[in-house]
């Protein structure tokens, strides 16, 4: 296959599914994978609508510009289980947690299910709760609301509702972008209001951000550092965000 004919079918590919990865187009074309990262750079400038991202390409949705869940579900996975089993460590027996809808809270859910931790989860993601429906030392506590694809999540008034009357032990939450500046941000207005909500209703707060966050500023605010214990993470972030965590007391825990 010539290389024109291969672009042309890695775009119409992503026309279908919306999302693609590295790994599977190489594997599909019998090409190696840097082939396909050129190949999606020039799909990149000649379509203002597709996305690169670390291990493969997205386009953007109207009004929302978030990578599709199953691609995000596949980037930075070994970062994401570390992340996961060192932050399993702050839960204790009889702990009511919070978890939010990201793919890193996703990876502590699973190392719950393989615990024999007895604990009350509570999550506005669809994926967490099919993932611990099963699990019988969790009892399982799930939002409902407005689903979202793009997250599989529950957002919007009915969501929100449910939150203000929900109260955990902890929370652990992700964002979009964490900025010096800024603080806590996403990029979409309800998963925004439910991270914001999971923070003020815990009585102790971590956040699960992998670095490709750091320094990123999204158009909807989540919160400051205030509050939070610990930041777990897979690197370091700049001086500018360490700094910001210094003021605030937040502990850095590099996984």
């Amino acid at each position: 296959m010539l290389a024109v004919e291969r672009l042309t079918a890695i775009e119409k590919a992503l026309n279908a599914s919306d999302c693609i990865s590295v790994a599977e187009l190489s594997k599909s074309f019998k090409v190696t994978e840097e082939t396909i990262r050129r190949d999606l750079e020039k799909l990149v400038i000649k379509d203002s609508t597709v996305i690169r991202v670390h291990g493969g390409a997205y386009k953007i949705r109207e009004f929302d510009q978030e990578a599709p869940y199953q691609l995000r579900e596949a980037m930075l996975v070994e970062e994401k289980d570390r992340i996961a089993r060192r932050s399993l460590a702050c839960l204790e027996p009889g702990d009511t947690i919070m978890l939010d809808s990201s793919t890193t809270a996703l990876h502590l859910a699973q190392c719950i299910k393989l615990s024999t931790l007895r604990l009350s989860v509570i999550t506005n993601s669809l994926r967490i709760a099919s993932e611990l429906s099963d699990c019988n030392h969790t009892n399982l506590i799930v939002t409902g609301g407005t689903y979202r694809p793009t997250s599989r999540s529950f957002i919007g008034y009915a969501t929100t509702r449910a939150m203000e009357d929900l109260h955990a032990d902890k929370a652990f939450v992700s964002c979009s972008g964490l900025h010096p500046a800024y603080g806590l941000t996403d990029n979409n207005e309800g998963e925004a209001q439910v991270r914001r909500l999971m923070l003020a209703h815990s009585n102790c707060r971590y956040l699960l951000i992998d670095s490709d966050k750091f320094g990123r500023c999204k158009n909807y605010r989540i919160a400051d550092l205030d509050g939070v214990k610990a930041l777990f993470t897979n690197r370091e972030p700049d001086e500018g965000i360490k700094s910001l965590m210094a003021e605030r007391g937040v502990e850095l825990v590099v996984c």
